[in-house]
């Protein structure tokens, strides 16, 4: 959802990216993988899905969306929702692995996103509490659903391989 979202911006930085292959296709076979993995394991799935829109939104303070709320008001709302609805077992561990994911992107990426002006925890925390905070998130997901921590921390890789050109980012290769 991040490439398809940031389309405009990938073209700009002449990064390769599935949904810029993949064009107008992109939303229906992302339906259509997501309803796969809804149906091998619905809480898992959803989950998932929204803490990682919850941090994708949170990001963001500005931005006014279609609903009518801040991007982060909105990720606010959703975490009630999931909260509410979800085991919060099972939410805890997807917010916990999806923060891991999310630190340890912008570790890898510190370089990258101080050269195209981007958010990175990096900044705001250093490099050592990030490294802290990536320690706890994931004990914490380890605590709440071992299994599905594990799982994340071993598919992400792969799945980043897949979707990214050669280059492991998806930029242009220098």
């Amino acid at each position: 959802m991040d490439d398809y979202l940031d389309q405009i911006l990938d073209r700009l930085q002449n990064k390769k990216t599935l949904a810029l292959k993949w064009g107008r296709a992109t939303l229906p076979y992302t339906l259509l993988s997501f309803s796969l993995a809804v149906v091998f394991n619905y809480s898992w799935a959803v989950s998932l899905f929204w803490a990682s829109y919850i941090l994708g939104m949170g990001y963001d303070l500005t931005d006014e969306l279609p609903t009518g709320l801040k991007a982060y008001q909105e990720s606010l709302l959703l975490l009630l929702i999931g909260i509410y609805i979800l085991p919060i077992e099972n939410f805890l561990s997807s917010l916990s692995v999806m923060v891991g994911i999310q630190l340890i992107d912008d570790l890898i990426d510190l370089k990258y996103d101080k050269e195209v002006y981007r958010n990175n925890s990096v900044y705001l925390l250093g490099k050592r509490q990030v490294i802290l905070l990536l320690i706890a998130v994931l004990a914490i997901g380890v605590y709440f659903d071992p299994k599905k921590t594990l799982t994340v921390l071993v598919v992400t890789p792969l799945i980043v391989l897949l979707l990214e050109d050669e280059t492991g980012r998806g930029r242009k290769n220098q």
